[in-house]
């Protein structure tokens, strides 16, 4: 047992009164005169003190009320019995740190890795503690049982010692804050499974940047069970500028001038407005731009210099330089590598396929073709080749081998001949129920019924360029597709008066195979003459992956390269493409968010809003604090005022029962005779 206030038990040296008034002698009060002794005098009372008590149950009593009553003050308590909150309370936390590329502002990482420390350091023995980092990925660096066994100074001190390790710095990758927050919350709840806790925390500490992704949030309930408690941190100095692309350079030639197109902005809290922008190591290019805070421009940048290969754009005149650089790789041209399968010879003749073909894949600031001829179709691999033009007639058994090569994600281009036959044909696409004849044509056929929703003829879908009725068919083939409607895979573009298809997409395994009906000479279509011929193809090339387009600005995170930069990635037949890599534009956006209004809306529990937790109590204090629990919960004061009042009333009682049989006492002391008078 032990006493809250232990120097009331001072008080139990009382129980010295009342044997002392025990032991004092004192005199009858009542007097009964007697006529026999009215003629006597009074002699004078020896007054001694008493040497043997008496009434020895009576005094106990006295004796033990006032114990009892100094215990009750002293507010005595059992330490053997423990709390409830020591026997069956269980705390389980994660502390959730950012780690993503806006923490590299100066002073967030130093003020996020105490917060954490201490976070870790406010928790009591046995609490189990996790650690975890995010960006855009969600790392546990110590799970719930590793760091469960150690007390609040060597839990704090381990903590430290992660966040320091080279694996766990800031990171260039992007803040999916959502996704970083749901899984916390899960790994808290599966461990449940295990033992049922009754307090779940996540210690989120971060720079709450309004770029960081929230989606996951707003998709999906927050578990009630889980509280988050906010640590924002703050960098040391205020005010950020960040530039991003906006825009590739449209350019119909690949010798014309690189000029981008620029984000620039600038942050809330930042003093500046005059910022300037152009080329790393070209001073000569820089320009002043006017970005007021908390807006953002989209400007122009200066022409690439022609010795900026590898060009990198920045904005400079703010305090955080994590966000200011864009690097931009020249445009270079895609090599597309098309097998004609013919003779080279074609290639000299006006009316040829290929004669045609060589002319119209020209290379583009983003395509180079690379034409080649072969009879054979054997080696084709779509590792090789990507496209392969097959002009008719064929045999069944190179049907089959174009029909392999598609599977394997290669495209192939028939051009069915009037010699080719159906059983070749149905070797190519896997369909041997498609009959293929020579139609017959009264004059000359035109196009009809052209698919403009399907993307190889939607770029044609403007009023000023949809008229096909200037292409004219004088010879093509009649394809029966069967009565059945057609599979999925499979797609008609366009048709011969409306009757037979003209252009047919039908995909087979990972590729595709497109058929024109026609031939591309000139004593069956004009076609191949047409303005149209070069950019269907091209469309084509597009639509089955060949795109055409200037490739889009690789962010971190989308490739394997962990930092914003130039890299020589492998490229095919031992070449090598140089890819630029830039930040995720989002890190830029560096203003804060609050918390505490975006989750409360949420409706997250929030533990003390955005306040830190409180300060670490000494051991003194927190044994105080657990003996006042102890105390305040088992009362036994209440049962020790209660027997003392018993005890009270049995000693009232028999001292009144002793004092009525005693009856009437007289006077101890001796009589003399009165004098006569």
């Amino acid at each position: 047992m032990s006493f809250l206030f232990p120097l009331y038990l001072l008080g139990a040296a009382a129980i010295a009164v009342p044997i002392l008034l025990h032991l004092r002698r004192r005199p009858p009060k009542e007097h009964i005169e007697f006529g026999s002794l009215m003629f006597l005098e009074k002699s004078p009372e020896r007054v001694t003190r008493r040497t043997r008590l008496e009434q020895i149950l009576i005094l106990a009593l006295r004796c033990l009320a006032l114990i009892l009553l100094a215990l009750a003050f002293s507010r005595p308590f059992l330490e053997s019995i423990r709390l409830p909150s020591e026997e069956t309370t269980l705390t389980r936390a994660v502390i959730l740190l950012d780690r993503s590329a806006s923490m590299r502002r100066e002073g967030l990482r130093e003020a996020s890795v105490a917060a954490a420390t201490k976070a870790a350091g406010n928790y009591a023995a046995g609490t189990e503690v996790a650690l975890a980092l995010f960006d855009e990925r969600f790392d546990l660096v110590a799970d719930l049982s590793s760091l469960a066994g150690l007390g609040p100074g060597a839990r704090a001190a381990s903590v430290e010692s992660l966040l320091s390790e080279e694996a766990n710095q800031v990171s260039w990758l992007g803040t999916d804050l959502g996704a970083a927050m749901t899984q916390a919350a899960n790994l808290l709840l599966t461990a449940d499974a295990t033992r049922p806790a009754d307090r779940r925390e996540i210690v989120l500490i971060g720079d709450f940047q309004i770029g960081a992704k929230r989606e996951l949030l707003h998709e999906n309930p927050w578990p009630e069970e889980v509280k988050v408690r906010c640590v924002p941190v703050s960098p040391s100095l205020q005010g950020n500028a960040s530039l991003t692309l906006a825009a590739t350079p449209p350019r119909s030639n690949i010798d014309e001038s690189e000029v981008y197109r620029v984000r620039v902005m600038n942050s809330a809290d930042s003093a500046a407005a005059t910022l300037t922008l152009g080329w790393k190591g070209f001073p000569d290019t820089n320009t002043e731009v006017l970005v007021a805070p908390g807006t953002s421009r989209i400007v122009s940048s200066p022409p690439r210099p022609s010795g900026a290969e590898r060009g990198t754009l920045i904005v400079e005149g703010d305090t955080q330089p994590f966000d200011n650089e864009v690097h931009v790789a020249p445009v270079q041209p895609r090599p597309l590598r098309v097998r004609f399968l013919g003779a080279e010879g074609d290639s000299e003749s006006a009316g040829s396929p290929l004669f045609y073909l060589r002319r119209a894949l020209q290379p583009t600031p983003a395509l180079q073709p690379i034409v080649s001829s072969s009879e054979s179709v054997e080696g084709l691999d779509p590792n090789a080749t990507e496209i392969v033009v097959a002009p008719g007639p064929w045999e069944i058994s190179d049907g089959s081998a174009l029909h392999r090569f598609a599977e394997d994600g290669g495209l192939v281009i028939a051009l069915p001949s009037t010699d080719t036959r159906s059983e070749a044909f149905g070797a190519l696409t896997g369909r041997g129920d498609w009959k293929l004849s020579e139609a017959s044509v009264n004059n000359f056929s035109l196009l009809a019924d052209l698919d403009f929703d399907h993307p190889v003829l939607e770029p044609f879908a403007r009023a000023q360029i949809r008229d096909f009725t200037k292409i004219r068919f004088w010879k093509h083939r009649k394809l029966d597709l069967g009565e059945a409607p057609l599979e999925e895979n499979t797609r008609v573009l366009a048709t011969f008066d409306g009757e037979s298809p003209a252009l047919l997409e039908h995909r087979v395994g990972a590729g595709a195979v497109f058929a024109f009906f026609a031939g591309w000479r000139p004593e069956e279509s004009q076609f191949a003459l047409s303005s149209k011929f070069v950019p269907l193809l091209f469309s084509i090339f597009d639509h089955a992956g060949y795109s055409i387009r200037s490739a889009p600005t690789v962010y971190v995170g989308e490739t394997g390269h962990p930092s914003p930069g130039f890299y020589e990635d492998p490229g095919e037949n031992g070449s090598t493409r140089l890819v630029s890599v830039n930040l995720d534009p989002s890190e830029g956006r560096t203003d804060a968010f609050d918390p505490l209004v975006e989750f409360a809306a949420l409706g997250i529990p929030l533990i003390d809003e955005v306040a830190a937790p409180a300060p670490e109590l000494s051991a003194a204090q927190k044994l105080r604090v657990e003996s006042e629990q102890k105390e305040a919960q088992q009362k036994l004061w209440k049962w020790l005022v209660f027997a003392a009042l018993l005890v009270l009333i049995t000693e009232t009682w028999l001292a009144g029962k002793r004092a009525s049989r005693t009856g009437v006492q007289t006077r101890g002391g001796g009589l003399e005779p009165r004098a006569a008078t």
